[in-house]
């Protein structure tokens, strides 16, 4: 009998597993029971024990470091991989299934080291990105460069861009509404601190801190156990009214979530043809564009909203490609796919 050959790969992102203590406050986006036992039931029922997926590819965001209130100890991975073994056990079984586990490093998870997530989850393979022929899967937040791309100009230590200062700050509100990802929510914010004499990224940093109930010389708890205050936050920050105009600014803040035309790029200077990211939490997939022909381009969505994503790829006759973004509902089962070809 002809072994069945391995030609599928699925990419899950944006899951933000948190705390035990997270979880129990209700501040973590990830929610437990429910979220896990979505994920949960997805991995058992479409990845583990099927003999066709080749790889998962862990996109990015994995883990949530940053959506923690301002006057909390952030949890650590230790932490939060406490709080998630029944995730990460599911993790490990693939990896010992002989599928390729690889894990790509988010925004909310950039600091996590390789040794790091191979002591969480033995067998996965850390990357930097995922590439495969004329497939090419990365996160995503390095195009996102003023909120969330490492910043070793204003925080030249631990590379923490503004975007980690702003997720501890709307975590601190009293009624918060999403978390940073929904930044537009608190546009009022912006629209007042950029008509302010200050440092548009020092007014910023104060609008929220004010919406968070914090004057400056109160302190965000930092993971390395010291304390920054609102003052020192917004000092540090300003550096970035160096780099960046207010144009830039609402320009970037309005495109944050629209990848795609990075992905034409990728796909017009190199030789690729569908390209995965997440990070925006906005699930989508097209075909084609005015300057690409015979290019796709999928985002992953997340696991930590009412619904939730992911991308399957599979390897057609004639070396085509499929691409699938699925919906997953509740119990772990496929509620709607839409299709792709090239």
């Amino acid at each position: 009998m002809m072994a069945t050959k391995r030609t599928k790969r699925f990419f899950i992102s944006d899951v933000h597993l948190s705390s035990a203590e997270l979880y129990k406050s209700g501040k973590s986006w990830f929610k437990h029971p429910e979220h896990t036992d979505r994920l949960v039931g997805f991995l058992d029922k479409h990845i583990l024990g099927k003999p066709d997926v080749k790889d998962v590819v862990l996109l990015g965001d994995i883990f949530n470091t940053w959506v923690c209130p301002a006057k909390d100890t952030p949890p650590t991975y230790t932490a939060i991989g406490a709080a998630n073994t029944k995730i990460l056990g599911r993790f490990k079984r693939i990896a010992k299934e002989g599928i390729n586990l690889f894990f790509v490093n988010g925004n909310h998870d950039f600091d996590l080291k390789a040794w790091q997530v191979t002591k969480l989850i033995p067998g996965i393979q850390p990357v930097r990105v995922y590439h495969s022929g004329l497939l090419h899967a990365e996160h995503g937040h390095r195009f996102d460069e003023i909120f969330n791309k490492p910043d070793y100009l204003c925080d030249p230590a631990f590379g923490r861009p503004i975007g980690y200062i702003m997720s501890r700050l709307v975590t601190s509100f009293s009624t918060s509404g999403y978390g940073i990802v929904d930044l537009p929510t608190y546009l009022d914010d912006v629209v007042e601190a950029a008509m302010t004499s200050q440092n548009l990224f020092e007014s910023i940093i104060e609008g929220l801190a004010e919406r968070a109930g914090m004057a400056d010389s109160d302190a965000i708890k930092m993971p390395n156990g010291k304390k920054l205050s609102i003052a020192d936050a917004k000092t540090r920050y300003s550096r970035l009214g160096e780099k960046y105009s207010i144009r830039e600014f609402i320009a970037e803040l309005w495109s944050r979530s629209a990848l795609g035309r990075h992905a034409d790029r990728l796909c017009h200077q190199a030789d690729i043809s569908v390209v995965i990211f997440g990070h925006s939490h906005k699930a989508l997939i097209d075909k084609d564009f005015v300057l690409v022909d015979d290019r796709i381009y999928a985002n992953s969505g997340s696991w930590c909203k009412q619904n939730a994503y992911c991308v399957e790829v599979d390897k057609r006759s004639g070396n085509g490609l499929e691409v699938k973004l699925h919906k997953v509902d509740p119990d772990g089962n496929i509620a709607k796919t839409v299709v792709k070809k090239i």
